[in-house]
Parts: structure tokens; sequence; C-alpha cells
């Protein structure tokens, strides 16, 4: 059954993805590795308590924000053999935090 609970655990997913991303599988070339980092983990740090305890506002801004990283996932998961796995891995747990995202219900509006 897809539950809200989805959202935490696809995104704590994508943390633990793109350090051993961009150390261990595929360390970039071109660019410091903890400049890569900086940028592909502080936005995720940043969003993770508002999403760990399912606040609905950090939940639509990390949503709106993973459509990057879902792009990205799947650019590299097409345009580069050696980034297939992990750009694969990162394009499902977008959708999955989608999925979960696609549960919230909003409140009923009051009648005044």
């Amino acid at each position: 059954m897809i539950s809200l609970h989805w959202c935490k655990w696809s995104l704590l997913g994508l943390l633990i993805l793109q350090p051993l991303w961009f150390i261990v599988l595929s360390p970039p070339e071109a660019l410091p590795q903890y400049f890569v980092l900086a940028v592909t983990c502080l936005p995720l740090l940043l969003l993770l308590p508002g999403c760990w305890r399912l606040k609905t506002r950090s939940l639509v801004i990390a949503g709106s924000l993973l459509i990057v990283y879902f792009s990205i996932g799947v650019m590299e998961a097409w345009a580069s053999s050696a980034d297939v796995l992990p750009g694969t891995i990162q394009a499902i747990l977008c959708v999955a935090f989608f999925m979960g995202l696609a549960t919230i219900r909003r409140a009923p509006a009051s009648s005044d």
C-alpha cells in the first residue's frame, strides 16, 4: 500500500545515494568532489527534517526539487554507460517519492 511514508524513506535513500554515487561509483572528473556533494546533498539535507515529520509544505517543496533530481537521474542513465545503475536508482527513488506525495489529501474547505 502506498503511503506518505514512502516520501521520507525515498528522500533518505536519495541522500545516501548521492555520496555513494559521487565518491565510490563514479567520481566527478571536472569538478571537485566536495562541490558536487554540496550541490547534490545540501538541498536534500535542508528538506529532510520537515519531510521526516511529514510536513505538507516541506513535502511539496521537496517534490518540486526532486523533479530536477529525476531529470538528472534519467539523463545520466540514458547518456552515460558508467552511470546507468545510480541514475536508474535515483529516478526510481524520485518516482517513489512522487507516488507517496500523491497520497496527500487537501483539507476540506471551511464553509463560512
